[in-house]
């Protein structure tokens, strides 16, 4: 399943969903996980047109982790099958990879037994 970053660079997470410049895209299994593209983003001029833009760039992704998320930016990004998680700033993306992949092996949350019960 591929997961998505709020990140300014490529190897933490440290931006807000909204302002997040690009999102760092992975391709994770319980066993493994490898990095698939960075998604950069164009400015945009409304509140509105960020969150659809960027849950139209983020399609396909199960999860996208970030700083801090709105709570309509979050629900609108669930209503697409995207699920949102807050992290501390400058929290290492592979840290998160490897919590994600021990959450997939362990006891995964209903909402993520979905997707997987989706992808069999």
């Amino acid at each position: 399943m591929r997961v998505a970053f709020a990140t300014m660079g490529q190897d933490r997470i440290d931006a807000h969903f909204g302002f997040a410049p690009s999102f760092a895209v992975y391709e994770v299994t319980p066993d493994n996980f490898r990095f698939v593209n960075l998604i950069n983003l164009p400015a945009q001029s409304t509140e509105d047109d960020k969150v659809e833009s960027r849950a139209e760039l983020l399609r396909g992704c199960v999860v996208v982790y970030c700083t801090q998320i709105g709570g309509p930016a979050a629900a609108r990004l669930i209503q697409q099958n995207i699920h949102p998680l807050k992290v501390n700033e400058g929290t290492l993306i592979e840290g998160e990879l490897q919590r994600f992949q021990t959450m997939l092996n362990v006891n995964p949350p209903p909402w993520l037994r979905k997707h997987l019960v989706q992808e069999s």
